[in-house]
């Protein structure tokens, strides 16, 4: 999703069966180059604070987080904090 020249990655995803393929990353590699494309300096995303597997990706990939979203997502019980991570696209 496009917001002025900031690109957010709303949904990225492997079938369990498929990762540790690097479908993950050229996923990842084609949302940032169209990014790019269309203008975006940046890419913005939020993972579940929980999710360590996402995160150690996306710190692969060159993200660092920026923020905490306290809540953000709903759990089984209650909800779950997200983690607001962020890439410079220049």
């Amino acid at each position: 999703m496009a917001v002025l020249d900031e690109a957010h990655l709303l949904v990225i995803g492997v079938a369990r069966g498929h990762q540790g393929q690097g479908l993950g990353f050229r996923l990842l590699e084609r949302a940032i180059d169209r990014a790019r494309r269309d203008g975006a300096t940046r890419m913005l995303l939020e993972v579940r604070a929980a999710n360590e597997p996402a995160i150690a990706f996306y710190r692969r990939c060159g993200f660092s987080q920026i923020g905490l979203r306290r809540g953000y997502y709903p759990a089984i019980i209650g909800r779950e904090d997200a983690l607001v991570f962020d890439k410079d696209l220049r």
